[in-house]
């Protein structure tokens, strides 16, 4: 298929390190939603459902859904994010919305990388090579796993959901 396409076949090792950069993304922007008020949480759900169907649809396809397209939509929640600080810097109500640096800081990262990987596979255009095979695959998911699990989990300990998950006292 064509570039136009929106469809494009992606090598497996790119594919798991994009799967797991938009389903990091998709938990801390999930994780954010319920400390937001309702407009934002409905927008943060939106989003971070979003990365999270497709994360799982590009680990599971070779030619993972709207590819084509991916670089601009992966900028979308940093673009809500720039829109809620001017709104909140230039509110005369003197109330500022902010969400939290650090999770946003970090989701924002992961969706750069999905941007940024995704724009130099369709720059490319160069044919899958199927070459590394199993090993190499493995080798890409766990370290791609274990740097984005180490961004994402200190992220999502400084949100409400976060929060709530260490202060929450169980009792046997």
């Amino acid at each position: 298929m064509s570039r136009m396409s929106g469809s494009v076949p992606v090598a497996p090792a790119t594919r798991a390190f994009l799967a797991v950069a938009a389903l990091g993304a998709g938990l801390l922007h999930a994780a954010l939603a319920p400390g937001a008020p309702l407009p934002l949480l409905l927008i943060l759900v939106g989003i971070g459902a979003a990365e999270l169907g497709w994360a799982v649809a590009a680990l599971a396809r070779d030619r993972p859904p709207l590819f084509a397209v991916v670089p601009a939509l992966a900028l979308v929640p940093l673009g809500v994010w720039a829109a809620l600080a001017v709104v909140g810097a230039t509110a005369s109500s003197g109330r500022v919305l902010a969400l939290p640096l650090v999770p946003m800081g970090a989701a924002s990262i992961l969706d750069l990388a999905v941007a940024a990987t995704t724009a130099v596979v369709l720059r490319r255009g160069a044919p899958v090579r199927r070459t590394g095979g199993a090993l190499r695959f493995v080798g890409v998911l766990a370290v791609s796993a274990c740097a984005v699990c180490a961004l994402t989990i200190p992220a999502l300990g400084a949100t409400d959901a976060g929060v709530a998950a260490i202060t929450v006292h169980h009792h046997h």
